[in-house]
């Protein structure tokens, strides 16, 4: 949460900062990145909260990393599911909650041991858990699958 940007962004400043944020997940798995007229809808659809006089503060940022992270594998249906579920206390909550879970997998995954749950885990967390083990694994394979590609180039 503190790496955030503490300041408001207007949005092309936002869709940057997304960018420099996401933009290997976005290019790994050929889904298109963040553009104005996503983030407008997700406004529009009341996944993210409306900016204030054109800005976008760390409530929209976390909200619209963890929209790119999950939308690698899930549909917008099921991450507004989710958004709702891990951010039932806050926003800065959720994200909090969302990225020690995305580093917990991420390190798990790396020494080949992935737990499915966690021990007492509620449906939504395991909802939560599930969603960013399949983003991960489809980020994980196009690497794998760009890897592969270039070795036998």
């Amino acid at each position: 949460w503190e790496q955030l940007p503490s300041i408001d962004l207007y949005m092309d400043q936002l869709l940057v900062y997304i960018a420099n944020s996401l933009g290997a997940y976005f290019a790994c798995t050929g889904t298109a990145g963040l553009t104005k007229s996503m983030v407008n809808n997700y406004v529009k659809v009341g996944m993210i909260p409306r900016p204030t006089g054109k800005k976008y503060d760390r409530d929209h940022l976390a909200m619209l990393i963890m929209i790119g992270v999950l939308k690698q594998a899930l549909s917008m249906e099921s991450i507004s599911r989710l958004l709702e579920v891990i951010c039932r206390d806050g926003i800065q909550e959720g994200y909090d909650r969302f990225r020690m879970m995305t580093e917990s997998i991420d390190q798990s995954a790396k020494i080949g041991r992935v737990e499915l749950q966690g021990s007492g885990e509620s449906a939504g967390e395991q909802a939560l858990r599930s969603g960013i083990m399949a983003a991960l694994c489809t980020i994980r394979t196009c690497r794998l699958l760009e890897a592969d590609k270039r070795m036998n180039a």
